[in-house]
């Protein structure tokens, strides 16, 4: 995935999270709750695309870091999606 393809999938990411926070405040569930849990593959793309430290590990506790780590980055709202993605794939 080339960098441009990669920072406009941050972008909807970001709209993404904007959407879920004001479908939690109108019905109280989240995204994770339901038939909207298919916008979390888009997460998995961008982390089988990111730095080998964020892919997946067999190991449950590995990979639970692994995916914070990955979704800190994305989910922080002081980063643009360009430093998101240096962060990403450094």
């Amino acid at each position: 995935m080339d960098k441009r393809d990669y920072i406009d999938l941050i972008k909807v990411t970001e709209g993404i999270i904007k959407l879920e926070k004001g479908v939690e405040i109108l019905s109280g569930k989240s995204f994770e709750e339901g038939e909207g849990v298919s916008v979390y593959y888009l997460w998995e793309i961008l982390r089988r695309n990111a730095s080998e430290k964020f892919w997946y590990s067999d190991e449950f506790e590995d990979d639970t870091e692994r995916y914070e780590m990955f979704s800190g980055i994305l989910n922080d709202t002081e980063l643009t999606p360009e430093e998101k993605y240096e962060r990403l794939t450094a």
